[in-house]
Protein backbone atom coordinates (compact mmCIF):
# COMPACT_ATOMS: atom_id res chain seq x y z
CA UNK A 1 0.00 0.00 0.00
CA UNK A 2 1.47 3.44 -0.53
CA UNK A 3 1.63 5.56 2.03
CA UNK A 4 2.50 9.28 2.46
CA UNK A 5 5.93 8.43 3.75
CA UNK A 6 6.14 6.59 0.69
CA UNK A 7 5.13 9.47 -1.58
CA UNK A 8 7.66 11.92 0.65
CA UNK A 9 10.67 9.03 -0.24
CA UNK A 10 10.02 8.85 -3.44
CA UNK A 11 10.68 12.60 -4.12
CA UNK A 12 13.34 13.01 -1.37
CA UNK A 13 14.86 9.49 -3.48
CA UNK A 14 14.57 12.19 -7.19
CA UNK A 15 16.79 14.89 -5.46
CA UNK A 16 15.14 16.88 -7.88
CA UNK A 17 16.41 20.14 -8.80
CA UNK A 18 14.69 23.25 -8.51
CA UNK A 19 13.39 23.55 -11.76
CA UNK A 20 12.36 20.06 -11.47
CA UNK A 21 10.54 20.56 -8.29
CA UNK A 22 8.50 22.63 -9.44
CA UNK A 23 6.85 19.68 -12.13
CA UNK A 24 6.46 17.55 -8.36
CA UNK A 25 3.48 19.21 -7.16
CA UNK A 26 0.39 17.31 -9.52
CA UNK A 27 2.49 14.11 -9.25
CA UNK A 28 2.06 14.33 -5.76
CA UNK A 29 -1.60 14.93 -5.82
CA UNK A 30 -2.24 12.32 -7.75
CA UNK A 31 -0.43 10.06 -5.26
CA UNK A 32 -1.45 10.76 -2.45
CA UNK A 33 -5.04 10.39 -4.01
CA UNK A 34 -3.87 6.52 -5.12
CA UNK A 35 -2.90 6.09 -0.93
CA UNK A 36 -6.22 7.43 -0.05
CA UNK A 37 -8.17 5.21 -2.34
CA UNK A 38 -6.06 2.20 -1.15
CA UNK A 39 -7.17 3.00 2.28
CA UNK A 40 -10.49 3.09 1.39
CA UNK A 41 -10.37 -0.27 -0.23
CA UNK A 42 -8.35 -2.20 2.76
CA UNK A 43 -11.01 -0.84 5.35
CA UNK A 44 -13.70 -1.89 2.97
CA UNK A 45 -11.78 -5.35 3.58
CA UNK A 46 -10.49 -5.39 -0.10
CA UNK A 47 -7.23 -5.56 -1.93
CA UNK A 48 -5.30 -2.26 -1.92
CA UNK A 49 -4.31 -3.06 -5.52
CA UNK A 50 -7.79 -2.30 -6.67
CA UNK A 51 -7.06 0.95 -6.38
CA UNK A 52 -4.78 0.39 -9.69
CA UNK A 53 -6.74 0.31 -13.08
CA UNK A 54 -5.84 1.83 -16.93
CA UNK A 55 -7.85 5.10 -15.78
CA UNK A 56 -5.20 5.71 -12.54
CA UNK A 57 -2.37 4.80 -14.63
CA UNK A 58 -3.58 7.11 -16.94
CA UNK A 59 -4.14 9.77 -14.98
CA UNK A 60 -0.46 8.98 -12.88
CA UNK A 61 1.36 9.08 -16.24
CA UNK A 62 -0.26 12.47 -17.45
CA UNK A 63 0.63 13.71 -14.00
CA UNK A 64 3.88 12.75 -14.30
CA UNK A 65 4.61 13.46 -17.79
CA UNK A 66 5.57 17.33 -17.48
CA UNK A 67 8.32 16.38 -14.64
CA UNK A 68 9.79 13.33 -16.94
CA UNK A 69 10.88 15.72 -19.41
CA UNK A 70 13.22 17.71 -16.51
CA UNK A 71 14.55 14.34 -15.12
CA UNK A 72 18.00 12.42 -15.98
CA UNK A 73 18.29 8.98 -16.82
CA UNK A 74 19.31 8.05 -13.10
CA UNK A 75 16.20 10.16 -12.18
CA UNK A 76 13.91 8.43 -14.65
CA UNK A 77 15.03 4.91 -13.68
CA UNK A 78 14.45 5.35 -10.12
CA UNK A 79 10.60 6.54 -11.44
CA UNK A 80 10.68 3.23 -13.54
CA UNK A 81 11.88 1.14 -10.23
CA UNK A 82 9.39 2.65 -8.19
CA UNK A 83 6.50 2.32 -10.65
CA UNK A 84 6.50 -1.04 -10.91
CA UNK A 85 6.94 -1.64 -7.48
CA UNK A 86 3.96 0.26 -6.63
CA UNK A 87 2.05 -1.55 -9.73
CA UNK A 88 2.48 0.65 -12.44
CA UNK A 89 3.93 -1.69 -14.55
CA UNK A 90 2.30 -0.36 -17.69
CA UNK A 91 3.22 2.93 -16.73
CA UNK A 92 7.07 2.13 -16.13
CA UNK A 93 7.36 0.82 -19.58
CA UNK A 94 5.90 4.11 -21.20
CA UNK A 95 8.65 6.13 -19.29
Amino acid sequence: MLTPADIRQIRHSLRLTPEQAVHWPPVEVVLNEISAQQLTFVRAGQNASSAFDTSTSMRVYFAVQPLLGTLREDQKMQIRIRARAMGFGQVASYL
